[in-house]
């Protein structure tokens, strides 16, 4: 392995640890060397510090170095996709387009197809998410991008008014054999999307265990999470956006402590729109494990301020009742609170 790939490695390993900073340093360093891949790993290192400008900057510079590298025109589509910059997204797509291989076709056309659906341009975002789904090569990109796919596709049918399409296509993927298990975080999109469905089909009951079924396969799925609140569509006048750090019992021991050992407790953090604390505790539980909400408990509650526009969205008085953000887990065993393990 050259030295360049080596310093590639180690960027991505500290990306990969939470360590944008030592990242930012190497690719730096990769610069100098004149090496392409150090425009990924600075972009990536800044959009890691929510510095998405600076990224942006980066890979404009980056494929102006070197235009013929689809991997930086895909990531500057991705990033000026992020900041609703979709004309200037969509050039980067085609850029990439017109330089990757014809395996990796298929990934340009996903996010293509993706910033098209953020612009609203949806007959043309199906066009070419018909691209990604009919290629020869979508197999190799694995189980969790098919089902990103598929969730994308549903969501363009919802959009459409096409609810029983988007079943329909929910169906076809639920009965194709497959040789390997998809990605809870992919499958949580794809049943927030099954929710949608039978939610516009008036079957209210089955869009509300859709939701459910989608927030306990990932629950920091912000799709999944919209899809409860929508297919229970409760609101109040007297419910109040509220931050709770909330306390439990885990169900079984953690592997890399002591796989014999007892279960540890555990500390999170949830934003939910409820009447009262009780109610919140409640639309907490059905996020966690069954195994674990009888032990529940509310630490602490502040209100929501409103200073950015999710906790404004949250705040509004026309809000819908249910979770709207829900941290990590912080493992712990008895008496060593101060010393907390993450998940």
């Amino acid at each position: 392995m050259s030295e360049k790939d080596e310093l590639m490695a180690e960027a991505f390993a500290h990306l990969e640890a939470g360590d944008p900073e030592t990242a930012l340093e190497i690719g730096k360093r990769l610069e100098s060397m004149q090496y392409s891949g150090a425009y990924e790993v600075q972009a990536m290192a800044y959009a890691d510090m929510d510095e998405m400008e600076q990224a942006v900057t980066v890979l404009e510079a980056g494929v102006a170095h070197a235009p013929g590298v689809w991997l930086l025109w895909q990531l500057l589509g991705n990033y000026r996709s992020d900041l609703g910059r979709f004309p200037a997204a969509i050039e980067a797509y085609e850029a990439a387009g017109n330089c990757a291989p014809d395996e990796d076709l298929v990934i340009v056309d996903f996010n293509h197809a993706n910033a098209l659906t953020r612009q609203g341009d949806f007959a043309a975002a199906q066009t070419r998410l018909d691209r990604t789904l009919e290629s020869p090569h979508l197999a190799q990109t694995g189980r969790a991008f098919i089902e990103n796919a598929i969730a994308l596709r549903m969501h363009l049918l919802n959009a459409q008014g096409e609810p029983k399409a988007a079943i329909a296509t929910y169906e076809a993927l639920r009965t194709q054999e497959h040789d390997e298990e998809g990605s809870n975080v992919s499958m949580a999109d794809v049943l927030a999307e099954l929710s949608h469905a039978y939610k516009q089909s008036g079957d209210r009951d089955k869009a509300l265990a859709t939701a459910l079924e989608a927030v306990q396969r990932y629950k920091w799925s912000d799709a999944a999470l919209w899809a409860l609140r929508a297919a229970r569509n409760e609101q109040s006048d007297t419910a109040r956006a509220m931050h709770l750090i909330v306390e439990g019992q885990w169900y079984e021991p953690l592997e890399d402590e002591d796989p014999d050992g007892p279960a540890p407790e555990f500390v999170t953090t949830y934003d939910v729109v409820a009447d009262d604390e009780a109610e919140a505790l409640r639309l907490i539980a059905e996020c966690e494990p069954p195994q674990v909400r009888e032990s529940l408990r509310i630490a602490e509650t502040h209100p929501i301020e409103t200073d950015d526009d999710e906790d404004a969205e949250a705040a509004s008085s026309t809000a819908y009742k249910g979770v709207y953000a829900t941290g990590d887990y912080h493992m712990y065993q008895p008496g060593e609170e101060g010393d907390l393990l993450e998940e």
